[in-house]
């Protein structure tokens, strides 16, 4: 399968909608998904801002950082530069940020000046794997995509409370048990679960499912596991790739 182009993936996001509002959730690459993210929207000339509605670190990048209480009452002119972050305020303990509350995110999004807003809406203590626990994911409910990260790379790896946040009840919604290899099919329970790896999605919003750091040489999967969920309704979208590599996507399904 030819590797996508970027209309290809605005395609998958719904990003033909303005505001284009994305909430990126799971483990194993958050953050440099939203990141990479970033930089596909800045190249296509929109505007982006990054913000989250949980804890994460500060970009490697030149980008400006702001700090506010309300993100919806900032200026026009803020709200009109290439690309921004901001948070809420700083926690230097953990060394993050601390972002906005979903309604917080959603009145923002009401701001006729804004174009892409990109939010990290899940934590997972750094782990590749996760699954939510009761108040979890923190998402705006003008989100019009939801991509859920997984650690691709740990497929066919033995696997426990070690990689994965929450292990009780991942195990529970997989069906895996401590020191299990990771199978395709268990990940696939967990996105189909309701309280899995989409749970709390907007019922409108695109479901995107992103295996990071994946590799096809490394990691063989039975393509017809992936059709089904299409089939079924159960995502828009599967991506396979490294968020961190050039390209970051390299296999693409879609409905």
């Amino acid at each position: 399968m030819s590797i996508p182009g970027h209309a290809s993936l605005f395609f998958d996001l719904g990003a033909q909608k303005r505001p284009t509002v994305i909430s990126i959730v799971g483990a194993g690459g958050k953050t440099s998904t939203l990141f990479w993210l970033a930089h596909l929207f800045q190249l296509s000339g929109r505007r982006v801002f990054i913000t989250t509605t949980t804890h994460m670190f500060l970009p490697d990048h030149s980008w400006p950082t702001l700090f506010c209480r309300e993100p919806a009452g900032l200026p026009y002119h803020v709200l009109m530069q290439p690309i921004i972050t901001c948070f809420r305020s700083w926690k230097a303990p953990l060394g993050k940020a601390r972002g906005f509350s979903p309604d917080a995110i959603d009145a923002l999004a009401r701001r006729s000046e804004c174009d892409v807003v990109l939010v990290e809406a899940d934590g997972a203590r750094g782990m590749p794997l996760k699954a939510p626990d009761e108040h979890e994911p923190c998402i705006p409910e003008s989100s019009c995509c939801v991509i859920a990260v997984m650690g691709g790379h740990l497929l066919g790896k033995r696997v426990g409370a070690k990689q994965v946040h929450r292990w009780s009840p991942f195990a529970g919604m997989t069906g895996l048990t401590e020191g299990s290899p990771l199978s395709l099919k268990a990940l696939v329970r967990l996105v189909q679960h309701p309280q899995g790896a989409f749970k709390n999605a907007p019922p409108a919003s695109r479901r995107v499912w992103f295996l990071n750091r994946f590799s096809q040489s490394e990691n063989a999967i039975d393509e017809r596991e992936l059709i089904q969920l299409l089939s079924d309704g159960d995502v828009q979208a599967i991506w396979l790739g490294n968020a961190q590599e050039t390209p970051a996507i390299t296999r693409r399904f879609v409905r």
